[in-house]
């Protein structure tokens, strides 16, 4: 390649990363609008933590984080509350993280296509793929601690290509790190990693020879954070299976075949294309439902990679990418709540982008006539799919997801506390924990001792409480937050209510607007 040409793709790469990198901070607080009860959970406590060293429950500096009884995990909380020292508590600072994770994703992905490929043009393709991907996209937008497990595990892949590839034994421990780290990142990693770390053990042994090679030092770090996780369940017993064993596809104790039956069937539908390629996840939340996960071009690309792989299957980081995509969508395959679920199968992200773009060097072997149309084709399309879902996630998604993402809560609680003129403020028990959305808002401080309890101490720190609908109090100029189906208490004044948005641009048919909070005077 000349250097006028070389300069040219460089420019081009450049100028992709960029806009990747201004898309994933663009309306952080407007696509999606609203903001989920996870997401103000993990703002509140990380800011607790940042202010306070505490969670809401006056826990101190804790490895898990208590909510609504699961445990949410630490490194995006932390990660959060470093972000809060110098930046406030918005919907768009708690989402911050989840751009930043995303842009590491790119880069390590987009680092393990330079290395594979030494190609400019192939590197360019595999960034604009992983900016315009929608599962990938998706995460990097919404405030969930699951893109940090997806950035750790990019980042070992990454140190796991240059390591297998005659890197120094330092990538080897960098690897077993971000591993380490991926075991703390998401529910799911804590399954995952032994899974993939035992995909590792099979990739690398080749031989009697191999078992003293430098991969095994990748185990240490690992091993030392399922120590870690081993203390901490022993002093919390049963608190890392609690939720699990309420979603699990044991949960209703049935029998073996049926159990194995239930997750062959999740299984495969995470590999199937209504998931992947049509429909995606169901949840408005966890996807835009604008087609599936991945952008259609990537079929292809996963076919030849999947050929790719088969070919280099000498390679010990190809087995391992191999092995890694059968296994990342285990975890998922174990809970039959909500399936498919995108987040807790979000692991098969950077395996499956590997393979494409493993595909994308694979074509560099067709002859120049059709690799030029092979590439042409792969462009337009990736452009065309690329730009239709962009669109449609800035302009329609905000409203078909606003029901998902408690749009309007923190908007209605905020309003009504300025109109309340220092009265109680009452919350209706229907709607979404309130609790934790007027904590995000207000900021009490947490509890200075342990308690069980948070919600009763935040909602009194603010002047609020918890009330059914059902039996109004009779409290007389008070103002009740209630949800839209709740019953009007008697006599109440209506002073306003929240309609999820209209869409400003659909590309089919419009979202149906939906009242769901409507705020009273009582009498």
């Amino acid at each position: 390649m000349t250097p006028r040409r070389r300069a040219r793709w460089t420019t081009a790469v450049v100028v992709v990363a960029v806009l990747i990198v201004v898309r994933n901070l663009a309306g952080l607080d407007s696509a999606p609008l609203g903001a989920y009860v996870d997401e103000t959970s993990i703002g509140y406590n990380a800011w607790a933590i940042s202010t306070h060293a505490v969670d809401e429950h006056g826990a101190h500096l804790p490895l898990y984080f208590t909510a609504f009884g699961e445990y949410k995990n630490p490194v995006y909380i932390y990660t959060l509350s470093a972000l809060l020292k110098v930046l406030p508590l918005t919907v768009v600072t708690e989402r911050l993280p989840a751009a930043l994770f995303g842009l590491l994703v790119c880069l390590f992905l987009t680092l393990i296509a330079w290395r594979r490929s030494r190609s400019l043009p192939v590197t360019l393709m595999a960034l604009a793929l992983l900016g315009a991907t929608p599962w990938l996209t998706v995460e990097s937008r919404v405030g969930f601690e699951v893109i940090s497990m997806l950035a750790a595990v990019s980042g070992a892949l990454w140190c796991l290509s240059v390591a297998q590839d005659g890197g120094r034994l330092r990538w080897y421990v960098g690897a077993g790190c971000l591993l380490a780290v991926s075991v703390f990142a998401y529910s799911t990693g804590r399954v995952a990693v032994a899974l993939l770390v035992v995909a590792l053990a099979v990739a690398e042994i080749t031989g009697a020879r191999r078992l003293l090679r430098g991969w095994l030092i990748s185990l240490v770090p690992v091993a030392g954070a399922y120590a870690l996780l081993w203390a901490w369940n022993l002093s919390h017993p049963g608190a890392l299976l609690a939720r699990f064993n309420i979603i699990s596809i044991t949960a209703d104790h049935a029998v073996l075949s049926t159990v194995i039956g239930r997750f062959a069937g999740n299984y495969l539908t995470y590999f199937g294309p209504e998931f992947l390629f049509i429909q995606g996840d169901h949840r408005a939340r966890q996807a835009t439902q604008f087609g599936g996960m991945l952008l259609w071009v990537t079929l292809p690309l996963i076919a030849a990679g999947v050929v790719a792989a088969w070919r280099q299957r000498g390679q010990p980081f190809m087995r391992f990418i191999v092995l890694g995509t059968l296994a990342a969508p285990v975890s998922a395959a174990l809970t039959q709540e909500s399936v498919p679920h995108a987040l807790r199968a979000s692991l098969m992200l950077p395996f499956l982008l590997v393979l494409a773009i493993e595909g994308m060097i694979l074509l560099r072997e067709l002859t120049p006539t059709w690799r030029r149309a092979a590439a042409t084709g792969a462009g337009l399309a990736l452009l065309v799919q690329g730009v239709l879902f962009t669109v449609d996630m800035y302009a329609t998604w905000p409203a078909r997801s606003a029901l998902d993402f408690d749009a309007g809560e923190i908007d209605a609680i905020t309003r009504a506390s300025a109109m309340s003129s220092g009265a109680q403020l009452l919350l209706s028990n229907t709607l979404d924990q309130p609790y934790i959305q007027a904590a995000f808002t207000f900021r009490p401080m947490p509890p200075s001792s342990l308690t069980d309890d948070s919600a009763g101490p935040l909602l009194g720190a603010m002047n609020m409480a918890l009330v059914d609908p059902a039996m109004p109090p009779a409290r007389p100029g008070a103002i009740a937050v209630l949800s839209s189906g709740d019953p009007v208490p008697p006599g109440a004044q209506r002073l306003f209510d929240e309609v999820t948005p209209a869409a400003s641009f659909a590309l089919g048919s419009k979202p149906t607007q939906y009242e769901t909070i409507v705020v009273y005077r009582l009498r």
